[in-house]
């Protein structure tokens, strides 16, 4: 039986998908003009990107029920947008492709949906076009299959980023205790003031899917003269077992061992049994209790050892 807050977070989900459906329903009018419906549009994306290359292929990826497809795509052949061709390896199944008037079709409709939504998105501000298209891949990532691996790679900050890394942060330790919250801020406040006298020894890392959205996040200062610190490490839950916290610690040590650092270290609370498994595989050994937790050291001249 589902609890209340479940239901709540569902209707919420249901009163998004009617407005989207609305939004595009409307863009769709203004933009094709033509007797394509949304689901024809679909299929013909489906078929120019080679992300389809049968009709049970096209069924799946979209989502469409097998016998309305059928006629879809006979109507598509009959008009001279498709042709089928035999699937040597599986004699059950024809490939699909489009005709040279399939493509003309739909590169006018992708010509002009740019157009249309670019002018939509015209009417808002930079900053919140940015937080539309994070907002989006965050969707995305979020209900996108748990085991589904989309490239990703890291890159080094950008305006807002350190405002979102203190909100994630402060999320994950204890259910974003304003101590928290606090801390990170700190922590963020003293790397941007070491960015005027110290940039050459200190660094931060975003990593990202390739679409933009950000998952995870790792920030190296200067602990003292020899030994940097890797600070507010994390990784969006839907985002980990790809190896990206192991990259993002990968970066930071290598980069401290270029800045001339002896050695690196992370404080951690000992109960973040991850970090400590993640840390260890990594080369870190701890060494002592210190607030906020159990500090985990590497030297770093055993890495070109």
């Amino acid at each position: 039986m589902m609890g209340p807050d479940l239901l709540r977070t569902a209707e919420a989900v249901r009163r998004f998908n009617r407005f989207y459906a609305r939004h595009c329903g409307a863009l769709h009018e203004r933009l094709h003009k033509s007797d394509f419906s949304l689901t024809e549009v679909r299929v013909f994306h489906e078929l120019i990107h080679d992300r389809a290359r049968t009709a049970a292929d096209v069924a799946r990826n979209l989502g469409l029920d097998t016998g309305y497809l059928s006629r879809l795509l006979s109507s598509f052949e009959r008009r001279g947008f498709m042709t089928r061709r035999p699937n040597q390896s599986d004699a059950r199944q024809h490939l699909l492709s489009l005709t040279p008037m399939g493509h003309a079709i739909i590169e006018t409709i992708d010509s002009g949906g740019l157009h249309e939504v670019s002018a939509a998105l015209g009417e808002l501000a930079p900053p919140e076009r940015a937080q539309l298209v994070t907002s989006m891949a965050d969707i995305e990532r979020l209900l996108s299959s748990r085991g589904e691996r989309k490239p990703l790679h890291l890159r080094r900050p950008q305006r807002g980023d350190f405002g979102w890394m203190v909100e994630r942060h402060s999320q994950f330790d204890d259910a974003g205790a304003p101590r928290n919250e606090a801390r990170a801020a700190g922590v963020v406040a003293r790397y941007l003031g070491a960015m005027e006298s110290d940039a050459r020894r200190i660094a931060c890392w975003i990593a990202e899917h390739n679409d933009g959205a950000r998952i995870g996040a790792a920030l190296l200062s200067a602990g003292s003269e020899s030994e940097a610190r890797i600070e507010l490490l994390f990784v969006e839950p839907g985002a980990r077992r790809l190896g990206l916290g192991a990259q993002l610690v990968a970066a930071c040590t290598g980069f401290a061992s270029e800045a001339g650092y002896e050695s690196v270290s992370c404080a951690f609370d000992e109960s973040h049994t991850d970090l400590s498994a993640l840390f260890a595989r990594a080369g870190f050994r701890p060494y002592g209790g210190a607030a906020p937790g159990v500090v985990w050291q590497r030297p770093l001249q055993s890495l070109y050892a």
